[in-house]
């Protein structure tokens, strides 16, 4: 896997976009989640993972590696790319793919999110980075 590349081409997809609709893309993708529920009880790390890599492109956020920035960016692209493994028009079966990709991702990811997270809400007395 070239993470350059995919890390380039998260880039391309929102160089020239507007905040806005960089986030409506993520709004859309989040209701079409929120209305499965194989796919629920990940939310929490889908908004994660979006914001994680979104401040990592932006430069807010450096705490990331390049191969965990490239893995979340991935699995984000596959989760809201219309072409699966398993078509998402088949039921039940269509969003088992997006589930296991994403849960075997999250898991590999979890020191990351907690990382990512105790910067974004330090624990009282610290200060975020």
């Amino acid at each position: 896997m070239d993470i350059d590349k995919i890390i380039n081409s998260y880039q391309s997809f929102v160089k020239g976009k507007k905040p806005e609709d960089v986030a409506r893309s993520k709004d859309e993708t989040m209701k079409k989640v929120a209305n499965t529920s194989v796919l629920a009880g990940l939310l929490d790390n889908i908004r994660t993972a979006y914001d994680m890599v979104s401040d990592s492109v932006a430069g807010k956020y450096k705490g990331i590696s390049k191969g965990t920035l490239a893995l979340l960016a991935g699995g984000l692209s596959y989760l809201a790319l219309p072409l699966d493994l398993v078509p998402d028009f088949i039921p039940v079966a269509g969003w088992m793919d997006d589930a296991a990709l994403l849960g075997w991702i999250f898991t590999r990811c979890a020191d990351e999110f907690k990382k990512y997270g105790d910067t974004k809400n330090p624990p009282t007395g610290r200060k975020a980075q």
